[in-house]
């Protein structure tokens, strides 16, 4: 079982999974509750972070708020993980 585990981890594909999944997670740390309610972070795609907005009203009001999250998120994972955020409305 260690040993299998150690394969998993030691993949690239698995760590970069890993990662960028790390990564969605810390969205909800990065933004207030209210920003946090209204999105939800789908996945990181050649370190272009996917999140889904309810409306498209969310998705513009995010695009102004964008490098501040950016930055904080890069912040947070210690590295610049994401290099851009898309905000999609989703409904």
């Amino acid at each position: 079982m260690t040993e299998l585990l150690a394969d998993i981890l030691n993949n690239p594909r698995a760590g970069k999974a890993i990662e960028n999944s790390r990564i969605v997670l810390l969205w909800n740390q990065c933004v207030s509750a209210e920003i946090a309610k209204q999105t939800e972070p789908v996945k990181v795609s050649n370190r272009i972070l996917v999140v889904e907005t309810k409306s498209p009203v969310w998705a513009q009001e995010l695009n102004f708020l964008k490098k501040d999250i950016m930055d904080l998120i890069n912040q947070r994972a210690g590295y610049p993980a994401i290099r851009d955020i898309r905000f999609k409305a989703g409904g």
